[in-house]
């Protein structure tokens, strides 16, 4: 019988963290596969500094002048990168849940809008679980501010097991 998939959305926040203890308590080694399931803001790309104009370049008579370019830094260098820091921060948290026995995947994702990225990977990887932190805001404030957690509770067509920070 084929195992569960359980996502789990993070970020850069020690919050989203949170949830695994939760997991650890409530969600069988034997009967789930982990998705520590990362997202961010897509880069944007980037260059180096600023043009220096008096590199000393020597210009050929009738050749119009250029001054020096700055080096860009792609986007795509910048995801490769963000990936590579991810997963090495995960690296003890996803040694620690393979070491209880859990088939444990890191993926990163680049999304402007969370929710709608969770909702596509829940449909994409045939999900059956969402388990993450919220940050458990209740009456006015949670009227005004929506988090991410409550948005895809209500969107998603799965359960979502949502833990609230702990009082300690």
């Amino acid at each position: 019988m084929p195992k569960n998939k359980v996502l789990i959305p993070l970020n850069q926040s020690a919050l989203s963290r949170k949830i695994f203890s939760h997991v650890e308590k409530f969600i069988s080694a034997s009967e789930n596969d982990l998705i520590l399931f990362y997202i961010t803001k897509p880069p944007k790309g980037a260059s180096f500094g600023e043009p220096e104009p008096g590199a000393g370049h020597i210009l050929k008579p009738g050749i119009e002048p250029k001054g020096p370019t700055t080096h860009p830094i792609f986007a795509s260098q910048q995801e490769d990168s963000i990936k590579a820091h991810v997963e090495a921060e995960l690296l003890p948290i996803s040694h620690h849940l393979r070491q209880l026995g859990y088939d444990v995947s890191i993926v990163v994702d680049f999304s402007k809008d969370p929710v709608d990225e969770i909702l596509s990977t829940i449909k994409q990887r045939n999900i059956s679980l969402v388990a993450m932190s919220t940050r458990a805001r209740v009456g006015v404030t949670r009227f005004f501010f929506h988090s991410i957690a409550d948005r895809l509770a209500r969107k998603a067509n799965i359960p979502v097991l949502l833990a609230p920070p702990s009082e300690k």
